[in-house]
């Protein structure tokens, strides 16, 4: 019985595919990925070997939350803005679900490689019309600054704004880019952006300096929900009670493996 594997031509195959993926993406060659995730088909073009593994084959599996609030908590006629977007694997499904009715998505990525990804990706889906990318930061007022990248390859995270440092762990960038930060208070006052109803956060450390300069969005009830990515070593509470003084509510939490960071999910209570 032990044997039968090995008798299986489809194991064989598996690895040839993935043994080519792995040739194509070293030399550099981009390679069209479909993910089926619900009624959704979602298309990537990567160029790394982490974008493929960890972005466009792991993103709608690793995250329980996120997705739960994807799907049960953001409607398709509302505005979501996803900060922090990276190739945007989550701006698509979001995309992909308002695209059906009247709702629009923000998509916030500043690291020049992953929003040159995003971009493609965006376009490969036809989503040019639902998700819009915009290359900046946000934080607790508007300035020039400069982003410490960790690593310059595609799908990439952790990287510092302002200084080296990610979830409170100092590294040695790669590359510093200039980058230019604002609040998200002075964002939502253009008459040509949309309010958002939903707002999803994963910026690796800065989250509360975004808090501090989105105090109004926070308190307008037309925002209805928060999905924020939290260090617990850097927040010490004080995120999450920023987050439940304007009358939002934790409601789920996940904690990522071997790590004192948690995805959680804020609905509004009043």
């Amino acid at each position: 019985m032990k044997f039968r594997r090995y008798l299986n031509p489809s194991a064989y195959w598996s690895r040839i595919v993935n043994c080519v993926i792995r040739c194509r993406l070293i030399l550099s060659q981009p390679i069209r990925v479909v993910t089926h995730i619900d009624n959704y088909n979602v298309v990537f073009f990567v160029r790394s070997l982490l974008e493929y593994n960890l972005r466009a084959r792991e993103s709608y599996n690793r995250e329980k939350v996120t997705m739960y609030w994807l799907r049960s908590v953001v409607g398709m006629d509302d505005v979501v803005y996803d900060v922090g977007a990276n190739v945007g694997a989550y701006s698509l499904y979001a995309g992909k679900k308002v695209a059906q009715h009247s709702g629009k998505v923000y998509a916030f990525e500043p690291a020049y490689f992953n929003f040159s990804a995003l971009c493609r990706n965006i376009i490969a889906n036809d989503l040019g019309d639902i998700v819009i990318a915009y290359p900046v930061a946000f934080g607790d007022g508007c300035s020039p600054s400069k982003l410490f990248l960790s690593s310059t390859v595609e799908g990439s995270a952790l990287h510092g704004l302002s200084k080296p440092v990610s979830e409170g762990a100092s590294f040695v960038p790669q590359f510093q880019q200039g980058v230019l930060v604002t609040s998200l208070d002075d964002f939502v006052r253009h008459k040509m952006i949309d309010f958002p109803n939903h707002i999803k956060i994963d910026v690796d450390g800065s989250e509360q300096q975004i808090l501090s300069g989105m105090k109004s969005v926070l308190i307008d009830k037309r925002l209805q929900s928060i999905m924020i990515e939290i260090n617990s070593d850097i927040s010490g509470g004080e995120i999450e009670h920023t987050i439940v003084s304007a009358g939002l509510a934790e409601v789920m939490v996940e904690q990522w493996p071997k790590r004192n960071t948690f995805n959680k999910l804020f609905v509004r209570s009043d």
